[in-house]
Parts: C-alpha cells; sequence; structure tokens
C-alpha cells in the first residue's frame, strides 16, 4: 500500500482487510492506528499498519505482530486479526477505552497535556548522533529541590501509584515469561481501563531474549531503537537486550509517577549520555514522603550494568505490595513461568575481535565466505548475533536468516528445503527496500533480474515495475543455472552498493544444494571484489560432503567452536541466574555433565529448577539447595551429555495426554510447522488445541517463530519426540499431515515448495500412489531451478520405491512413466556433469520406451547405417507419411527422442564421435516421426556439420535452415541460437571466416536478449579464433582475457581452460612465451584429473612446442607422447585440435631432425613423425582450415626423408594454400619453413625468407621475425 493510498483512507473510509476506516486514532514513529469497524461484525477495533513501507516500520509491525499474536493475558492487548495489504502488514486490536499513563502522570502532576507531548519511539543507527534539541524532548535538566520545597511523593497518591505499577509488574513478570522483552516501555504504551487495570500496547520494538532457554534465533535490529527518555544503557548502545531492559524502563516510570520527571531531563543526546554515565537522584531528594525501601528500589532498577539491576519484575511486584495498602484482582491471570537471563558473551572474546577486523576488511571491498562450525548447542548462533549487532553499529546493513528441513523425520531423513532457500532472507530484505523507495530502486536492484528471482522468493513479482517486464525465456537447465547465478550476482552486488552488508546463514547442514552451489558461485567471483560478507553456521555432527568441499574452497575461512571451561560455566551461569558467585561444586558439577556445551548447561538448569534443587529464596535470588544431598540428587536427576536424550524425554513424558499429542503431529511436521497447520492434522477441538500448544510453550517444547509459525526450541526435542512415536500411529500422523497441508490452499493449489515434504509424508504414510505423484513433481521443479542434487534424489529415491513395489506386490508403473523418472534422472546427472551416469540412464530410458541400443561396436556400425538410412527417407518422403498413427505412439516416441538427443550430447562430450552420430540421428527420426521435431531444433545445427563434412552441402543449409527456424512457425530462440553457433563452428572448420564470424554475431544478438551467459561466451571463443587465425592476435588476446575473467567469476572451468590455452596461443607468437608458459602451466593443472580430450591435445601440444623453443627436449618429447596417446584414443571433434597435433609433429620432426646422422637410417623417433603427420594430414581432410599446417609439416618429412623436390612442392603448396584460406600466420610459417629447407645463399631462399620475415612482421611476431632475419 502506497502512503499516498494510506492518505486517501484517512479522508474517508477506505478498507484494509475487512475492515472500514472510521478515522486516525495516532500516528507515532512506528505506525499510524486508525479506528475500524468490521464489515460484517460492526466490531469497533484499533487497526494499525504502517504509513510508508520503509524498512524499520515494517520490521516493527511484523514484531509487533508477532509478539502479541500468542500473548493471552488481561494486562497485554489483544489481537483480533492480521493480514496484508498490498504488501504491508497490519492487525487488528482490541479499542481499548481509558487514558494513557502519560495522560496519567499529567493529571497527576497537574501538567498542560500541550506541553508534555508525546515522547516519539525513534530508531536510529548507534554511531549517528541526533542534533541539540532534536527529538520532542520536553524536560528541562535542573538538580532536585531544596528540602523546604519538596511536594509530596506521587501527590500524596503513593499507594494509587505503587498500586498501578504493582498491576504492571503482573502484566511485564507474564511477558517476560513468554520469553519476550517489550524494549519501548514508555506512558505512552500503557492504556489504563476504567477498572484500573493497566494494558501494555505498541510491541513494534518486542524481541526475544529466551536464548539459555531456548536456541538463540537471529533477531538483530542493528539500531539503537526506543524511546531515549526510558531507555536502558544496553539499548542505548544497540546490542542484546533481556527482561532487565523492561526493568530499567519500569524503573524510569516509577521514577516519574513519583517525583512528576523522569530521571534524566535534558535535550537529545545530553539525556542518553546520561543514561549511560551519571547515577540518578534518590526519590527522596525530589519528593518527601519516600518509603526508604521504595528508594532503594528505584536506585537498583536504574542500575547501568544489567546484572546489578533487580534480578525479576516479580520481585518488584513483591516489594511493592509491601509498600502499598492495595490488592491486586482476586481472579488472578496465569502465572508467569520461571525463566533464566541470556548470558553475557564469554568465552570467544578472542574470535569476536577477529571477527571485529574481518568486518573492516569488508569495507575496503574484500568480502568472502566465513563459516563457523560446532557442535549443536555450542553456540554458534550466539556468536554470530553478537557479531552482527557489532556490524551493525558500524553502519553495515545486517540479514539474518537460517536453513530449516522441510518435514519432520528421524535425522538423516529429514528433507532439505525448496531450492535456494537460504537466500530467502536477503531476497525478501531487498523486497521491503524495494517497497519503501519505490519503482527506481527496484529497477536498480532487480529490473528484469526480478523475474528470475521471483521463482525462488514470490514477493519479488509484485513489486513495482516488474509486472513490465517479460518472463524469462526458456533455457537449456545448465544454461538458466547459471542465468540464476549471474542475476543473483548482480543483484547483491547493486544491494552492497551503499552500505557494506552482513549476511547470516544459520544451520547451513540443511542448506539445499541450489544455496551451496550460489555461495560456490559467489565465493569464486563476486564476493572477492564486493562489500558482503556471508557468515554461516553449520553443525560439525551433519558435516556433508557438498558442504565440507565448500568449507574447504580456496578464498573460504573457517573456524571451529570449542568447548567452555569452568570459568566461563561459572560466569554462565551467574548471568543466567543472576546470582553472584555461584557455588564452585555446582558450577565444577554443570561443567562436567555438559561437557562445556552452553545449551546443554541451559537444559541442566531447567532441570534442577524443575527438580527444586535451584530455588528462590524471598529476596529473589536463586541458591542452590543446601541439603547434604543436594549433589547427590543433583547426578541422579541430571545425566551425562551421552544420556542427554534421556533427560529430554523425561521432560517430554510428563507432558498432558493432549500436549503430547499435538507434540507428535509437530515432530512429524518439521523443525519448525505453520500454527494452522498443526491445529488441522492434530484434529482437536479449538480449545484443546490451545490448551496443549501452551503446555508446549511453558515446558519450553515449542516457540513462536512469527508470521503464525511455531519452531521446536532445539531440534533434538524434535527428533527425540518423533523417536517416540509408534510405526503405525506415524502412519497415520504423516497422513494426516500431508491432508492439512494440501488443503491449506484449495483454490491456488499446493506450492512448489512443498512438493517434497508431501512426498516424504506419504511415504510415510505408505500410500505409493501420491509419493510417486510428489516425488515426480519435486524432480520436476528441481530440475526447473536448477536444484541437480535435490532432483536426483527425489528420482532416485521414486525409482527405488518402485522397485521394492514390484518386488513385494509384483505390480509395476507403466514404463513410460518409469522411462520418464530414468530421462529426468539423466538430465539432472548431466547437470552436475556426470556423463556416465548419464548415459547409463538415458540407456534404461530408451530401454523402458522399447527403443534399446546396440551392446557391440558392430552393432552400433548397423544402427548408425539404419538411422542415417532411415533419415534419408524422412528428407524424401512427405513431413504426413513419415509421422506416426498412433497418439500414444506418438508420446512415447517424443519421449524417446528426448532421451537420445540428451545420450547425443553426452556422447559429444565424450569424444565418441561415432555414437554421437548414431543418437543425434535416432534423436531426430524419432522427433520426426513422432512430430515433434520442435523438441530436437539444437540436434539439427550437429546435423549440418556431420552433412558438411562429408561434402553434401545442400543437405547441410537444409538442416541449418530447420535449425533456424526459417521455415517454421516456432518461437524457440534459444535452439536458434544453438543452430547459428553450430553453423559457425562448421564454417570456421573450413576457413570461411566472415560467415563464421556472422554466424557467432548474430547468435550473440539472440544469447544476449536470452542471458544466456555460458553459450554466449561460446559464440566469444568463436569470434576469438576467427580473430586469431586471420592474423588478428592482440584482438585474440584481448578477447580470451575478457572471457576468462568472466569465466573465473562464473566459476566455469571448460571456458576458464579455453580462454587459458588460446591466450597462451597467442602470446607464443607474439613472443611473449614467459606469459604463455605460465598460461598453459596453469590450464594444465586444471586439467589435472579431468575427462577433456580436446583440452588436454591442444594444451599438450602447445606446451610442446613451448618446450621445443626453450630447448627442453625431454619435456617436448614427454608432452607429444601424451597428445599422440589421446589422438590414438579419441577422433578428432573440434576445428582447434589441429594445435595439438601440430605441436606433437613439430616436436618428432625437430627431434628427427637433430638425431639423424647422414648415410645412418632414419633415428627411431622417424616412425613417430610420420604417424604424427598422416594423423594431422587426415585432420585436414575433416577440418580444412588445418591443410596448410598439415602441408607444412608433411613438407618438412620429405626433407629430412631426402625427397626435396616432395618437400618444395608441399611448402609452396601449404603457402598457396593458406593464402587462399585467409590464414597469414600459416602462409608465413610455410615460407620460413621452405627457405629452411632450400640451398643456402640460392635467390630462391631469400625470397622465401623474406616473405616470411615481411609477413610475421606484419602480425606484430617480433621473435618470428627475427627467426626468419637470421637464416638470411
Amino acid at each position: 500500500m502506497s502512503a499516498a493510498a494510506l492518505h486517501q483512507e484517512e479522508e474517508g473510509q477506505e478498507r484494509i482487510g475487512p475492515y472500514c476506516l472510521l478515522g486516525r486514532l495516532s500516528a507515532g514513529g512506528m505506525g499510524v492506528v486508525y479506528r475500524a469497524r468490521h464489515e460484517e461484525t460492526g466490531e469497533l477495533v484499533a487497526l494499525k499498519t504502517v504509513r510508508v513501507p520503509e524498512v524499520a516500520m515494517l520490521r516493527g509491525i511484523r514484531r509487533e505482530i508477532h509478539a502479541l499474536r500468542r500473548i493471552q493475558h488481561p494486562g497485554v492487548v489483544r489481537v483480533l486479526a492480521e493480514g496484508v495489504q498490498d504488501g504491508l502488514p497490519w492487525y487488528a486490536m482490541e479499542l481499548l477505552e481509558g487514558m494513557t499513563l502519560r495522560r496519567f502522570i499529567d493529571v497527576l502532576w497537574r501538567r498542560d497535556a500541550r506541553i508534555t507531548q508525546e515522547v516519539v519511539t525513534q530508531a536510529v543507527s548507534a554511531p549517528t548522533p541526533l542534533a541539540p534539541g532534536e527529538g520532542r524532548m520536553v524536560f528541562q535538566a535542573y538538580g532536585p529541590p531544596p528540602e523546604d520545597q519538596r511536594r509530596p511523593a506521587a501527590q500524596e497518591r503513593l499507594d494509587e501509584v505503587l498500586l498501578l505499577v504493582r498491576r504492571l509488574c503482573s502484566s511485564l513478570a507474564f511477558l517476560h515469561g513468554e520469553g519476550l522483552v517489550h524494549r519501548d516501555l514508555k506512558p505512552d504504551n500503557v492504556v489504563i481501563r476504567p477498572d484500573g487495570t493497566p494494558v501494555l500496547v505498541d510491541f513494534g520494538l518486542a524481541s526475544n531474549f529466551g536464548g539459555p532457554l531456548s536456541r538463540e534465533s537471529l533477531e538483530v535490529s542493528g539500531t539503537m531503537e526506543g524511546s531515549y527518555v526510558y531507555m536502558a544503557p544496553e539499548q542505548i548502545k544497540g546490542g542484546l537486550v533481556d527482561a532487565r531492559a523492561d526493568l530499567y524502563s519500569l524503573g524510569c516510570i516509577l521514577y516519574e509517577l513519583v517525583v512528576g520527571q523522569p530521571p534524566f531531563s535534558g535535550l537529545g543526546w545530553e539525556v542518553l549520555r546520561r543514561h549511560l554515565k551519571e547515577a540518578p537522584h534518590a526519590l527522596s531528594r525530589w519528593v518527601h514522603g519516600v518509603p526508604p525501601e521504595l528508594d532503594a528500589l528505584v536506585l537498583r532498577m536504574l542500575m547501568k550494568v544489567p546484572r546489578e539491576r533487580l534480578g525479576y519484575v516479580a520481585d518488584v511486584g513483591a516489594v511493592l505490595a509491601g509498600l502499598c495498602s492495595g490488592a491486586l484482582p482476586e481472579v488472578a491471570p496465569l502465572a508467569p513461568r520461571p525463566y533464566l537471563y541470556r548470558p553475557e558473551f564469554v568465552g570467544r572474546l578472542g574470535l569476536l575481535e577477529e571477527l571485529e577486523a574481518r568486518l573492516e576488511r569488508v569495507r575496503e571491498q574484500r568480502g568472502g565466505c566465513l563459516f563457523i562450525g560446532g557442535e549443536s548447542g555450542a553456540g554458534k548462533t550466539r556468536l554470530v548475533m553478537e557479531c552482527a549487532v557489532m556490524a551493525s553499529r558500524r553502519g553495515f546493513r545486517v540479514v539474518t536468516g537460517g536453513c530449516l528441513p522441510l518435514s519432520g523425520g528421524a535425522g538423516g531423513e529429514s528433507r532439505h528445503g525448496e531450492p535456494l532457500h537460504a537466500f530467502k532472507p536477503v531476497l525478501q530484505a531487498i523486497a521491503d527496500e524495494c517497497r519503501q523507495r519505490g519503482l527506481q530502486e527496484t529497477e536498480h536492484l532487480l529490473g528484469e533480474r526480478g523475474k528470475v528471482l521471483a521463482l525462488y522468493e514470490p514477493a519479488l513479482a509484485e513489486l513495482p515495475g516488474q509486472d513490465a517486464w517479460s518472463e524469462p525465456p526458456r533455457l537449456p537447465p545448465q544454461a538458466a543455472r547459471e542465468r540464476l547465478l549471474r542475476c543473483l550476482a548482480e543483484t547483491l552486488a547493486a544491494f552492497c552498493e551503499k552500505d557494506p552488508v552482513l549476511l547470516v546463514m544459520d544451520d547451513l547442514q540443511w542448506a539445499d544444494e541450489l544455496s551451496l552451489g550460489a555461495l560456490d558461485f559467489l565465493r569464486e567471483g563476486f564476493l572477492r571484489g564486493a562489500s558482503m560478507l556471508v557468515m554461516g553456521t553449520y553443525r560439525t555432527e551433519e558435516l556433508g560432503t557438498p558442504l565440507r568441499g565448500l568449507i574447504e574452497s580456496p578464498r573460504v575461512e573457517h573456524r571451529v567452536l570449542g568447548q567452555f571451561d569452568a570459568p566461563v560455566v561459572a560466569c554462565m551461569v551467574e548471568d543466567m541466574l543472576s546470582m553472584a558467585s555461584p557455588p564452585a561444586s555446582f558450577v565444577n558439577f554443570l561443567t562436567t555433565r555438559s561437557a562445556g556445551n552452553p545449551f546443554f548447561v541451559a537444559e541442566y538448569l531447567r532441570t534442577a529448577i524443575d527438580e527444586r534443587l535451584l530455588y528462590r529464596d524471598s529476596q529473589g535470588q536463586w541458591q542452590v539447595a543446601a541439603r547434604d544431598d543436594a549433589l547427590a540428587r543433583l547426578h541422579e536427576a541430571l545425566p551425562l551429555p551421552g544420556s542427554l536424550h534421556d533427560l529430554v524425554c523425561r521432560r517430554l513424558d510428563g507432558l498432558g495426554t493432549e500436549a503430547r499429542r499435538l507434540l507428535e503431529v509437530a515432530a512429524v511436521l518439521g523443525r519448525e510447522l505453520d500454527s494452522d497447520i498443526l491445529a488441522a492434522a492434530a484434529g482437536l477441538e479449538d480449545l484443546q488445541e490451545l490448551e496443549a500448544l501452551e503446555e508446549l510453550r511453558a515446558r519450553h517444547v515449542l516457540e513462536d517463530a512469527g508470521n503464525g509459525r511455531l519452531r521446536f526450541v532445539h531440534d533434538k526435542l524434535r527428533e527425540f519426540a518423533y523417536e517416540g512415536i509408534s510405526p503405525e500411529r506415524g502412519r497415520a500422523l504423516h497422513r494426516a499431515a500431508a491432508l492439512a497441508l494440501e488443503a491449506q490452499d484449495v483454490w491456488g493449489g499446493v506450492s512448489p515448495a512443498l512438493y517434497p515434504v508431501l512426498a516424504h509424508h506419504w511415504e510415510q504414510a505408505q500410500d505409493d500412489v501420491w509419493t510417486f505423484e510428489y516425488l515426480e513433481k519435486a524432480a520436476r521443479h528441481a530440475l526447473a531451478a536448477g536444484s541437480n542434487v535435490e532432483a536426483c534424489g527425489y528420482l532416485n529415491r521414486a525409482l527405488e520405491l518402485e522397485v521394492r513395489r514390484g518386488r513385494d506386490r509384483g505390480v509395476r508403473l507403466d514404463a513410460v512413466r518409469r522411462a520418464r523418472w530414468e530421462r529426468m534422472l539423466a538430465e539432472a546427472l548431466h547437470g552436475l556433469s556426470d556423463f556416465d551416469g548419464c548415459i547409463a540412464h538415458c540407456h534404461r530410458s530408451l530401454e523402458e520406451l522399447g527403443e534399446p541400443l546396440p551392446t557391440t561396436e558392430a552393432g552400433w556400425r548397423r544402427f548408425l547405417l539404419a538411422q542415417a538410412a532411415r533419415q534419408v527417407l524422412h528428407l524424401v518422403m512427405p513431413q504426413r507419411w513419415r509421422r506416426a498413427e498412433d497418439r500414444q505412439a506418438r508420446e512415447r516416441m517424443g519421449d524417446a527422442a528426448l532421451s537420445a538427443l540428451r545420450l547425443a550430447e553426452c556422447y559429444y562430450w565424450r569424444y565418441d564421435a561415432f555414437r554421437m552420430m548414431a543418437t543425434a540421428l535416432l534423436s531426430t527420426n524419432l522427433a520426426e516421426r513422432a512430430g515433434q521435431d520442435e523438441k530436437v531444433l539444437r540436434l539439427y545445427g550437429q546435423l549440418g556439420s556431420i552433412a558438411g563434412f562429408v561434402r553434401l552441402d545442400a543437405l547441410a543449409r537444409s538442416y541449418f535452415r530447420r535449425a533456424q527456424q526459417e521455415d517454421r512457425a516456432l518461437d524457440d530462440p534459444s535452439a536458434m541460437a544453438f543452430g547459428l553457433i553450430s553453423e559457425s563452428m562448421f564454417h570456421a572448420s573450413f576457413a570461411r571466416w566472415p560467415r563464421a564470424a556472422l554466424k557467432a554475431s548474430e547468435a550473440q544478438g539472440t544469447l544476449l536478449l536470452l542471458g544466456n551467459q555460458s553459450e554466449f561466451e561460446l559464440t566469444e571463443v568463436l569470434l576469438g579464433h576467427v580473430d586469431f587465425f586471420t592474423g588478428h592476435f592482440e584482438q585474440a588476446l584481448e578477447r580470451f582475457a575478457r572471457l576468462r575473467e568472466a569465466a573465473r567469476k562464473r566459476g566455469h572451468f571448460q571456458h576458464m581452460v579455453w580462454s587459458m590455452y588460446t591466450m597462451a596461443r597467442s602470446l607464443l607468437v607474439l613472443d611473449r612465451g614467459d606469459e604463455g608458459r605460465a598460461l598453459l602451466r596453469e590450464s594444465a593443472a586444471l586439467l589435472e584429473g579431468k575427462h577433456d580430450p580436446l583440452s588436454h591435445i591442444i594444451t599438450g601440444g602447445l606446451l610442446a612446442v613451448s618446450a621445443l623453443e626453450r630447448g627442453e627436449w625431454e619435456a617436448a618429447r614427454e608432452e607429444a607422447d601424451r597428445v599422440m596417446a589421446l589422438a590414438r584414443r579419441y577422433p578428432p571433434m573440434l576445428f582447434t585440435e589441429g594445435h595439438g597435433y601440430e605441436g606433437a609433429a613439430r616436436v618428432y620432426l625437430t627431434l628427427w631432425e637433430r638425431e639423424r646422422v647422414p648415410g645412418q637410417p632414419a633415428p627411431a623417433v622417424a616412425e613417430e613423425a610420420r604417424a604424427a603427420c598422416e594423423r594431422l594430414s587426415l585432420f585436414s581432410n575433416r577440418f580444412p582450415l588445418a591443410r596448410p599446417m598439415a602441408l607444412r609439416c608433411e613438407g618438412r618429412m620429405h626433407w629430412l626423408e631426402g625427397r626435396a623436390w616432395r618437400a618444395r612442392w608441399a611448402l609452396k603448396r601449404s603457402a598457396r594454400r593458406a593464402r587462399e584460406l585467409g590464414m597469414p600466420l600459416d602462409e608465413a610459417f610455410a615460407w620460413l619453413e621452405l627457405g629452411r629447407v632450400l640451398a643456402p645463399g640460392s635467390q630462391e631462399r631469400g625470397s622465401c625468407l623474406r616473405q616470411a620475415r615481411e609477413g610475421f612482421t606484419a602480425l606484430g611476431c617480433a621473435g618470428l621475425a627475427r627467426q626468419a632475419e637470421a637464416l638470411l
């Protein structure tokens, strides 16, 4: 909702949700409140929303809804409804009758309400000072009056005032027992009902502080937020706060009630300075009639250090009870739960200082990834919270989030979350920023990238201007994944332009593969020069292989947390209990039993409280039972860490029947769950469900996670609860969970994010039909999102279950569906570059569809001939005749065509030309018979190349036209671009440089529109080859350097290697051999252990030539031998391989020349030279651009054999052919070699060498020109 729309609503009875707005009640720093009426029931409410979509306001109202939604207490305002309209949250609360405490104070002290204006809640960055007088501060700073001028305490209504504060203490105690701290306690946020009951309102700054009794939640505001007249010192500093911050604010309020003004007066930041530095005057210095106990109570509430304040608000109420005569209502509200305080940060200060230094480097655009490991409960989240607060104080934008398994189950059975879910919080933060700043900022942060990212965070699609962008074009899976990663990196780069960013990701052991892949991509490229630090945590006991690989990657920083020792545990216990110097025996006991694990310490403290081994005395202080058997009882009640299971189960066993039932459903639903889904799956009546849920909260099993969601206080609780469910009961619960999830949006359908969750529930319910349905849907969605690992998991599980079902029941699914799963699994494996696995599953898919492939070489030869013959028939017969009649047969053939298509691509990358041609023809034939040849358009380009290589030019042109969709009304720009690339490669193979460049450039235009970076870089490779072969070496060097940098940022191995050896190729001829050799060595290192014969051959050939030029004969021979070994195993696939074959031939020919002895037989190396020349000659028959180099090597071979005339003929022909093909470097090399073999001093020799020198000089090859000059 825009600010303009809200302004219109203020003018008339507009609607928000089901409520008609009747007028504005108030507007504060964090939102606006309207008087409203429900359009159906007529109920009057107070409806709150934000005035503008500013980030702090959005965060505040979300916190408020989160806090109020679960609090049921007469002293806390009730939430009646909530929702979101136009992207802005709102909630309706009871319309309270009565006056605010601010008005009460004004009346009490006879102040003019027009002078004592409302103290506004503010949210500002801690380091940014307010100007003097800024903020509507109204209290002037002056000292206490002389004794004879002091007025009565509370204007002689002290008993009434103390009773009012005592009632307020009851509400606050309940709030703190729920693990909440208000953080904005002030007179304006307390409403007094007509019966005198104070009611707390405005929870826009409320936060959780239940760390010691639960798992820390990643909730970091990063700002000094609150009303600074009543703000605690730790809140002013922007630190993490607990209930003692509210005690301080309550002390300020009590102070003002008694003396007529707050403890610290002044203007602007002067008040904050006094909160931090000055001690308040005693109440009795301002007014008379103050009991000494009240004086002491207030001064203790206002201590600067939290641990020095009174421990609990209930203790304040107890002191006030002894000072006032009034009584609380007879019907007392729910008793507050016992709670422990968040301890000060201890034990990791050295590491925190290290993280602080790391943050400073981020400011210098030296971002990166830093991972914190540790066992469950070791304090990882607390550490990153402290770092986040520190970063926020230094002006960082902090975004926090965590990874969750989306379904319940025993430990390892839980499924990972939806694709890219680790990045959802930062995408949501970007959405908030766009809502706040409007269209211009949305275009800057997202632009057309928003449509790509909206698949993973739907809120992005609703932002201003996004509907104007068209849907992103369909790309092949790997290209789509690369586009996503590029869009994510570019969006994050825009997000951290203004301020450095700290992105916190908790529980990375549950991250999905795409999230980990994105982190790896960002680590390799974007983060190295960005003002962003990604800080992740993970459990060391659940470290999987993908995350381990990421942690061990270069430029990743990694720390593992150890255990706490006794002194640190003592500090923790002291803070958590607000207890000075706990007994050493008790601390040692806890240290031993908890193994120094903070979570275990808290669990043992809780059990000690439940067992009454820890109790609070009459002064409100915790004490350890002093009986002789106390420690013995502790040993009995608190088992060893290895028996934590027993300790937790003991707590769970104490639950009531309904609470236990609800717990079982929650355990089935997972670590974090929707409260409405829980209620629906449990099938309890409303009252039963509410009471059971309240019991689970009271026993610190479940806690609120915001937005109507619940989470287990710690995942160990869920694991232990799940283990206690019987198999039969578990099946029923999983079925109920599945039905509840499916029913949550009847009209909108099931969200793709729930597909894997539902598959898991139906599998555990042993319903195969729906298990298969959702496993297939989950796999399809994962493939579309680029999450190949998850897709493999879903499909493997489906195939395993199908086999087991057939074995157990004798019933199999239809072959078409099994074949589809096999093909989808092949697609996922192809995306992971597992070509062997992809080939195996494509074979199985084709077998299921009745199209088995040969198993012998002879069979493959016959198969190739048969497919070629069928393709010829397709070319000559009308299209209607070749199409199958049966619809089911056409569908089967269409599926088989896709499997064969993927096989052809795999065989291409495996350098198996024979099988590649056979499966390409099979795929084309099947698609054409199915009438679905649009599915295999990418193959037509390859078929065009094959036809061209066998000199069927007319057929080649026909295939290229079909690949580019010239004769059909299709719209597949990706396939068209690939067809242009194939044609460009074909023309380059024949040295038709202008046409090769034209087709590559045409493809670039389409690929830029598609955002297909991978294939765009492929066109750059082709244009770079054109530059090199036509003699534009500097231009080729610049192009490949750009490609190398782009590939490095994207982490694209193949393009990195290609760019390195092609850059080296130019550097070697430009007389920059040292640079070239360094690149070749780096390329060889990257290729180590990789199956890439093409790159091995080219890199090896260039390394051989480089070693030859340095006189390193043995090294040159070793490289040449490796090249020829590969050449004998793999047929040539691309025109660029000629460099490898030529390099090997040059080495053998040079060694032959060195080792030959006149009058003696040729040395052994001569046979290697002849074999290399023959292979190069055969290569040139397929790829005519290599003909000049083949003739050049052939001429040198003839010269070494003593056949001078044949040598001259071959070398002259090489020079002539190179000139015809527009290859000046090859022409100059031919003249150089011809000059070398001619008789010294002859006129012809001089002419040839001068032509070589002039050619090299014109090309900028100074070193080669000197070689020619030296021979003159």
